[in-house]
């Protein structure tokens, strides 16, 4: 393991203006070349996913529209169930590989392995595209198809996330997790891509337009280099496991959001992704195209709150802004699952988006600010199964709770629950409550200790 002399963040100088307002210092991670490519290829490989849930999503609801599917003999799931199986087949790969993803990325070429992601990606869109316009899928077909494609994702956030901190100042860390959230979540306008493409061109054309922004991103890669961080020889994959699991038990602040993290995914992101369309369908009268749209307004809200984070260099007391997001969120889902009309929807989703923005960019950020550099592919790939690792359960959860007492109304007590956990949390947990959005040298030495000693 490195020490901590060559791991640890530097100090954090904070600028007398404070950082507040778009200014050039908003955009100065971009001065870093290794950086802009990044960025930009998580453009493309963030709008690939957003079109790629939303596509499946919408083909789970197409096969299952008369009268749902018969699964095996006797057994029939409706359009609920359905929609919710094939979202957890695109997110089961990160809890079953996501450990593994982040040991590859503390121990492999972090360059060589984006690579391999991408590849695999586009192969398996552009084999997508071409089953679907043969007809050739049925629905353990499609159960199939997402798993392997959520497989290339599993590996590819991870070696995403890691690198980031090691191609910025320790300083610019907020500014460059921000940005890098915001390619992000520009690209959650894949969504309403993803729903004009159907429209107008069938399931099969949102599969081949997300291998194309695959293979665009692909190119933009070619001229990165990354550099390496693990030193020593490497050691066996449960010493790798273990010390990565370790300094995660041992920071009480990093400890608490992962759990909130993966509450969150539980009563909120699974439920998102599988009932928002059956939603929209179902309750709002509403078709691919404004359906997606939901989604696309969401962004907005998230775009404004998104670039007035990055223009702060540090945001003090950034563990208890986060959780003052999440007990939003759940009155912001209450208010979601029980709208009556469309447009009161698309106005709610908006105010989560701009919730969302504050709630996305500081967890990353309090995350990657303390966790030293050697073990972060490690951390981020707990962070990415709490996140999108437990979403597949939510989503599994959450179809079949939809044809039991309906979609609106599991949405609603989803949001019911986050917003009690959130009130929990502030009242109990000071360590998340006091963490900054800066490093802390301090911090990390103890938790690393801790792990050492465990």
């Amino acid at each position: 393991m490195a020490s901590l002399s060559e791991t640890k963040a530097g100090p954090v100088e904070v600028p007398s203006e404070g950082g507040r307002g778009l200014s050039r210092s908003t955009f100065a991670v971009f001065r870093q070349k290794p950086f802009t490519l990044l960025w930009a290829n998580t453009i493309t490989f963030a709008l690939a996913q957003a079109i790629q849930q939303f596509t499946f999503a919408w083909l789970a609801l197409d096969i299952a529209a008369d009268g749902g599917v018969e699964l095996w003999s006797g057994f029939t799931a409706g359009s609920g169930t359905v929609v919710g199986l094939v979202i957890a087949a695109l997110g089961l790969p990160v809890l079953f590989f996501g450990l593994y993803a982040g040991i590859l990325t503390d121990r492999m070429d972090r360059r060589l392995l984006l690579f391999g992601t991408q590849f695999g990606g586009i192969a398996l869109a552009a084999g997508a595209a071409t089953l679907v316009a043969m007809g050739s899928l049925n629905i353990w077909g499609i159960f199939g198809l997402a798993f392997v494609l959520g497989c290339t994702t599993a590996f590819g956030m991870p070696v995403r996330q890691a690198i980031v901190p090691s191609l910025v100042p320790p300083e610019r860390v907020l500014n460059a997790v921000t940005l890098m959230n915001v390619s992000a979540q520009v690209a959650q306008a894949g969504a309403a891509v993803s729903g004009a493409v159907i429209a107008f061109g069938g399931i099969e054309s949102a599969f081949a337009a997300q291998a194309a922004l695959l293979t665009l991103g692909l190119l933009v890669l070619i001229p990165i280099r990354v550099p390496n961080v693990r030193t020593g020889t490497p050691r066996r994959i449960r010493e790798d496991l273990r010390e990565g699991l370790s300094f995660v038990i041992h920071h009480p602040g990093i400890r608490t959001l992962m759990v909130v993290l993966l509450a969150t995914a539980l009563a909120m992101a699974g439920t998102f992704q599988a009932l928002l369309p059956k939603i929209a369908l179902d309750e709002l009268g509403a078709g691919p195209f404004r359906a997606s749209m939901l989604f696309t307004i969401m962004l907005v809200g998230t775009l404004i709150t998104s670039f007035v984070l990055a223009s702060f260099r540090r945001v003090d007391r950034a563990g208890f802004y986060f959780l003052c997001t999440l007990v939003a969120g759940g009155v912001l889902n209450v208010a979601l699952g029980l709208a009556p009309w469309y447009s009161m929807a698309l106005v709610i989703m908006f105010i989560t988006g701009f919730n969302a923005g504050i709630f996305i960019n500081l967890n990353m950020a309090l995350v990657q600010a303390h966790t030293p550099n050697a073990i972060m592919g490690r951390v981020m790939s707990i962070y990415q199964m709490c996140m999108a690792g437990a979403m597949p359960i939510g989503a599994l959860i959450a179809g079949p709770m939809a044809d039991v007492v309906g979609a609106r109304y599991w949405f609603a007590i989803g949001g019911a629950l986050l917003f009690l956990l959130g009130v929990a949390v502030i009242a109990t947990q000071p360590a998340l409550r006091r963490m900054s959005s800066a490093p802390d040298p301090a911090g990390t030495a103890a938790a690393m200790a801790g792990g050492a000693a465990g």
